[in-house]
């Protein structure tokens, strides 16, 4: 399990998480990240990891460490994957127990109304959780409202799923007001379909 903690505080609330998966300790950490200056809610992480995987460098994978996969299950399952192939079953299990954690952490977070909106750190925990949850994308908005930013996800069973964005978003526009960011990118993402993903199937 690879963890990246900028302070004792960070590896102390982390491991508090680990030990007891409360909204609470979840909350904690992921507040930590969102403090942290290189917090970058559209981070290329993801698809480093991804590319890695491809070109079968499964030791970078399980080395690769960024506060911005901290909280990310399928950062997670990328390195349980990894692991896996391996051959090592202690670091497979941990990650995968890491990535279930936080999954389970991120649905008591919320209930997906705009009154209990579920509390994401990445954009990709949202497909993560979609898919945890069993419910398929089919369209997405953004709603602004009483000063917070929510993503407004409508699934093809027909349930409309609220994520809170507002920390993550003001991030965005601050990145890209600093520019250090391009929105050019951003287009519709699809979950990946390769052999390491949905683990808890």
């Amino acid at each position: 399990m690879s963890v990246e903690p900028n302070s004792n505080t960070m590896t102390d609330d982390f491991f508090k998480f680990l030990s007891e998966t409360t909204k609470e300790n979840f909350l904690a950490v992921q507040q930590i990240v969102y403090s942290d200056e290189s917090y970058n809610p559209y981070s290329e992480d993801l698809n480093i990891l991804e590319e890695q995987l491809d070109n079968d460098e499964f030791e970078e994978v399980v080395k690769y460490v960024s506060v911005n996969i901290l909280l990310s299950p399928r950062a997670h399952f990328y390195k349980n994957y990894a692991y896996t192939k391996l051959g090592n079953e202690d670091g497979a299990n941990a990650e995968l127990i890491l990535g279930q954690k936080i999954l389970e952490a991120i649905s008591l977070t919320g209930n997906g109304t705009i009154e209990m909106p579920y509390r994401i750190t990445r954009m990709s925990d949202e497909r993560d959780l979609l898919a945890y949850m069993d419910e398929t994308f089919a369209s997405q908005s953004l709603v602004a409202e009483n000063n917070r930013f929510y993503d407004l996800i409508t699934t093809q069973s027909g349930n409309r799923i609220y994520f809170d964005i507002s920390t993550s978003y003001t991030k965005m526009q601050n990145l890209v007001d600093d520019g250090e960011m391009d929105l050019s990118f951003l287009t519709e993402e699809t979950v990946n379909e390769k052999k390491w993903w949905q683990f808890w199937k």
